[in-house]
């Protein structure tokens, strides 16, 4: 029997897509798009043939924990008020061209700003050196004749991030999904894919990257910065 399509419908609920999808919007959406699709391509794939043991290596009856950061009702006006400012460059009017942001800022905006609530307590970005980690909790759902239902997809991914010709690439370097390592040719498989590429597909979405001349994760820092504008 030929193995079912490795493109089945989503595993776990997936965050409503933010206006936009700006930058670390694209990222951390990237980072829940990995882990979600790594637990259904294994299901879909073993499902036949192993489906409990896949659930048993695979998935949790509890979730783990994701940390926050702590920020002042100071700090983050001044964080809204530098991204309100790069905003207002894409947007063609005067503000900063460069928007430079540590994991804890990208973390207090994902808990912090409302179109994120979805994965607010789900996922949590980590930065090191040029490469970002991701650590993500998710419930799932029934997914066909397996009951899922209070199970959990727990997992941690690295990745890189670069803006390659207005279009933003997403590639993941090492995952983990709960407390097995994947089997090696799965993972090479995933390191084929631009995690990033299908919120994009969105003409809203292209529009903004296109207005971005580079994103890349630096010395621990996400730097975003736009395209100078048209004389």
């Amino acid at each position: 029997m030929p193995d079912p399509t490795p493109n089945p419908p989503p595993l776990a609920d997936q965050p409503k897509k933010p206006r936009g999808c700006w930058f670390y919007g694209c990222l951390t959406l990237a980072i829940v798009a990995l882990i979600g699709f790594i637990g259904t391509f294994m299901l879909a794939r073993y499902a036949v043939r192993k489906a409990s043991v896949m659930v048993q290596q695979y998935t949790s009856k509890t979730s783990a924990p994701i940390q926050s950061v702590t920020i002042s009702q100071a700090e983050l006006k001044s964080l809204h008020d530098r991204v309100n400012s790069f905003n207002q460059t894409l947007n063609g009017q005067q503000g900063s061209r460069e928007l430079i942001l540590s994991a804890d800022e990208i973390n207090a905006l994902i808990q912090n700003d409302p179109e994120y609530k979805a994965i607010k307590g789900k996922l949590f970005v980590m930065l090191d050196g040029d490469q970002v980690n991701g650590k993500v909790s998710m419930p799932l759902d029934d997914f066909g004749p397996l009951k899922l239902k209070g199970q959990y997809l727990n997992g941690t991914a690295t990745l890189t991030v670069a803006l390659q010709n207005g279009l933003l690439d997403v590639r993941l370097k090492d995952v983990q999904v709960g407390d097995n390592p994947l089997p090696a040719p799965i993972v090479a498989e995933l390191r084929k894919m631009n995690f990033a590429q299908d919120f994009q597909k969105d003409p809203d979405v292209q529009k903004s990257m296109d207005k971005l001349e580079s994103i890349q994760v630096k010395d621990s820092k996400l730097v975003v910065r736009s395209k100078e504008p048209p004389k």
